[in-house]
């Protein structure tokens, strides 16, 4: 059975790995801590003698040979990076679980016929290029070279490109596509960041299907003046333009989509930022999540029609455009199957679920059998410093890997 104390020592020492932040964790991609945290993984996996290697783009592997190193590999992991002011445990989970599960492989003494790979990804997160998923998709293969040149920070303005390279990369995507590499399966261990699994006394869930993703970035445009001297009934208030819109679609989504679809307006930059004058420009974006591409696709549509509205209301004028766009995910069927066989053998209670979140996993499963796992979190909390998962959960997680790993050894 898995070691929760290693799994526990790991999650903590990642936690004191930290940019200096207001709480919590902070660890975005290409840092210095970033970088700490690697090291870190990297001893803990050559501990076991799993052999390490990152690609270009900053992706973590640990490598655990097996007999026949010809089959096609079983890969898992998650992300490595973080939100601003975060947990311990996104993504971070899904990593040493899986190293966990490749420990227990070792000291069982019996080895796999398949080689294994403990993956960690890179630029998961969306924080620091205001594009998520970035070492997935590279790695699957949806981006390339000029991806590295089109994506800038969003403090820094620095290329993808420049800031691989201050990192200590080449700058290149070469070597990091896998994409016709035979893969037998790919598995995510991520915590459930909701409460149903907690709620319902469960303790794994067997993931169906992941959200579909857009995130559609607005802006308002108005006119700044004194806000003492231009009437209520005259003014270009852009922030006011913003607000109505995001008002009227989280009520339309809340009317017609509740329990189906999300829309979070989780982004707002006032300009010129003043408290004594009217904004003149709004700038803010909105997240929207479903697993049905109707639903989204119509959530779009009003946003685009609804703009109309505010314009004329507000006199201000609006610029939409959708800046990522992920189709909903089925994961694999016969991947599932061995997870949900694997509770059955260990005598772990189970669910079949959808994610609403976006993971890793939805990138890969374009080119290789995917499942996910999930874990409880104590109260559903996620990107949030409180984020917990017991030990206890993370080590029935990482048993659950072991004996999947195992089922689709065979």
């Amino acid at each position: 059975m898995a070691n929760k104390e290693r799994i526990v020592e790991d999650i903590e020492t990642l936690r004191r790995i930290t940019q200096p932040c207001a709480c919590g964790t902070q660890r975005p991609s290409y840092t210095p801590e970033y970088r700490r945290g690697v090291e870190y993984v990297k001893r803990r996996m050559a501990e076991f003698g799993l052999q390490t290697r990152e690609d270009n783009a900053g992706n973590l592997y640990g490598l655990l040979a097996g007999t026949q190193p010809g089959e096609p590999k079983l890969i898992s992991g998650s992300h490595l990076d973080s939100v601003k002011c975060s947990g311990a445990y996104d993504g971070i989970a899904g990593v040493l679980c899986a190293l966990e599960a490749a420990r227990m492989v070792v000291e069982s003494g019996v080895p796999l016929r398949r080689s294994l790979e403990v993956m960690g990804t890179i630029g998961e997160e969306g924080t620091r290029f205001g594009q998520a998923l970035i070492g997935s998709q590279l790695v699957e293969g949806s981006w390339g070279e000029a991806e590295l040149d089109r994506f800038h920070g969003l403090e820094d303005g620095l290329s993808l490109r420049d800031t691989m390279r201050a990192y200590g990369l080449p700058g290149s995507t070469e070597g990091v596509c896998r994409r016709g590499e035979a893969v037998r399966a790919f598995i995510e261990l991520h915590d459930e960041q909701g409460p149903v699994l907690e709620n319902e006394g469960i303790a794994i869930g067997v993931v169906e299907n992941i959200v579909a993703i857009s995130w559609m970035h607005v802006t308002v445009h108005g006119l700044a003046s004194h806000p003492g001297t231009i009437p209520m009934s005259m003014r270009r208030d852009a922030c006011v333009g913003a607000c109505e819109l995001i008002c009227a679609v989280t009520n339309y989504a809340r009317e017609h989509y509740d329990g189906e679809a999300t829309v979070t307006a989780g982004r707002l930059d006032v300009f010129p930022g003043n408290t004594n004058c009217i904004p003149s420009r709004c700038d803010f974006t909105l997240d929207i999540r479903t697993c049905s591409g109707a639903y989204r696709d119509d959530l779009v549509r009003f946003i685009r029609e609804k703009k109309a509205d505010v314009e004329r209301a507000c006199r201000v004028e609006i610029e939409v455009r959708e800046g990522m766009r992920q189709a909903s995910t089925a994961l694999d069927a016969g991947v599932q199957q061995c997870i949900e066989d694997a509770c059955k053998k260990l005598g772990y209670t189970w669910r079949r679920m959808n994610s609403g979140a976006g993971h890793d996993a939805m990138i890969f499963s374009r080119i290789w059998p995917t499942g996910m796992v999930f874990v409880p979190s104590r109260g559903g909390l996620t990107h949030h410093p409180d984020e917990f998962v017991s030990p206890e959960a993370l080590a029935q997680g990482a048993d659950v890997l072991y004996e999947t790993f195992r089922a689709l050894d065979a």
